[in-house]
């Protein structure tokens, strides 16, 4: 059994993105009698309404289009599928960023009457942006083109024309008829001058990504102690492997450690591997908090940060803001202290606009009160961005994604007197709670 590939389409509204997915799984036999039955009565075409498998909410089915995230599991020959069809509308796009961030592979549909459009363009980025590196081109509804190969040869050459400023995008251009289920399962005879791949077959070659930075990332969890004789350090392995006798660095302190025992699924195994929820076990104590990380290579942290700023919430950026953040499993405090630029999704420019509406994708530097380690998100996705969060509403308002570390200097500090660094140690002392940072070294 190959790895489970984690997947979303895209594209723009009435693509045909749900119907896609309904209708692969329809021919590739992985739907049961009593799903069919509800999905209700044919359309006009005579055709079921194979979108109804995933577009559940009342309000999608009603306007007939996807809003929400919708998950569904499936295969693909020996392989394992989770699928995430995400919205098409500009509106929906921080829901489409949140499935993108998990998956291997995009799909993404064009329509073959209209050719490659803005969200084409738009959602094709931000997947890249997101470190996908897997494209499958499904030119959908290729029926009411009557299969023309001229058509599609014209939508496959703009596509790959505009993948030329996506570095490292690995592409299949196919042409697919999801209403008729023509070149999913099988190679479709209405197209016999098409060579290439059925989506099933181009599923079934499509490789798992792995993150490229070199060692162990083990962000903590939770600390597990079920008796006096076991201390465990439980959270993801992102990043290599370890088995007991290895050395694993803690940070922030840069203390090091023997690895006594490693754990998985409630069992000591000999060997635990990226993706594995685990624990491990140390052979002497060391103090790890939840958010600390455990690397087999120091690593160092960093107070500024700069890279992109996808803004999530309908309530536009307010500068000077502090925001909570979230790396991993560790919280701390920051703002976006500087907005250099946006990203123009027509033409894959950078203006100088530095307002971050709801949607906007920005080049910022991100300032943190305490530091934190982070790793290049291209190389690691989960240990590469954070979240930043509302503190008065505890909303999600932006995802980053780090680029470069800044080295901090003593002048972006604010000035700290004696009293407040008093205040300060009491605070941490008596408030723990609280989280407030150290400051006792500001000048």
């Amino acid at each position: 059994m190959q790895e489970t590939l984690k997947l979303l389409t895209c594209g723009s509204v009435d693509d045909g993105k749900s119907t896609l997915i309904g209708r692969f799984l329809f021919e590739t036999g992985q739907l049961y009698a009593d799903q069919l039955k509800a999905l209700g009565d044919p359309l006009e075409n005579g055709e079921l309404p194979f979108a109804n498998l995933l577009d559940g909410l009342e309000a999608e089915r009603s306007q007939g289009i996807t809003i929400d995230v919708a998950w569904r599991f499936a295969e693909a020959g020996s392989r394992h599928l989770i699928i995430a069809d995400t919205p098409g509308h500009e509106q929906y796009t921080r829901n489409m960023v949140t499935g993108a961030s998990h998956c291997d592979l995009a799909i993404i549909l064009v329509d073959a009457r209209k050719g490659i459009i803005r969200q084409t363009r738009r959602h094709s980025f931000l997947c890249h942006l997101l470190g996908i590196r897997q494209f499958v081109v499904a030119v959908n509804k290729m029926d009411a083109v009557d299969y023309d190969e001229a058509t599609f040869k014209a939508i496959e050459a703009d596509y790959y024309k505009l993948a030329e400023r996506m570095p490292g995008a690995n592409i299949k251009v196919l042409p697919v008829s999801a209403l008729k289920g023509e070149n999913l399962a099988k190679l479709s005879e209405k197209m016999p001058w098409y060579h290439g791949p059925s989506l099933l077959g181009a599923l079934e070659d499509a490789s798992v990504s792995r993150p490229s930075v070199d060692g162990v990332r083990l962000p903590v969890q939770s600390i597990i102690r079920p008796n006096q004789d076991f201390r465990g350090f439980a959270g993801t392995l992102f990043a290599g492997t370890v088995q007991a006798g290895d050395t694993l660095y803690h940070w922030p302190s840069g203390n090091h450690a023997l690895v006594q025992s490693v754990w998985r699924s409630g069992s000591e195994v000999e060997l635990i591997e990226a993706g594995d929820a685990v624990a491990v076990q140390l052979d002497r104590e060391i103090d790890i908090s939840r958010g600390d990380w455990l690397t087999n290579s120091p690593v160092t942290g960093a107070r500024i940060w700069k890279g992109w700023l996808v803004w999530l919430n309908d309530q536009g950026h307010q500068p000077g803001k502090r925001y909570r953040i979230k790396a991993a499993s560790r919280w701390t405090w920051g703002k976006v202290a500087n907005v250099s630029g946006q990203l123009n999704v027509d033409n894959w420019t950078i203006s100088d606009d530095a307002e971050l509406k709801t949607n906007a994708i920005g080049q910022v530097t991100l300032q943190l009160e305490e530091a934190q380690a982070l790793d290049i998100y291209q190389q690691s996705r989960h240990t590469g961005s954070l979240i930043l969060v509302d503190p008065d509403t505890q909303q999600t308002v932006a995802a980053f994604m780090a680029e470069e570390a800044v080295a901090d200097t003593a002048e972006q500090r604010p000035a700290v007197s004696q009293a407040e660094k008093e205040l300060n140690a009491y605070i941490r002392r008596h408030y723990p709670h609280w989280q407030a940072i150290d400051v006792s070294d500001w000048s």
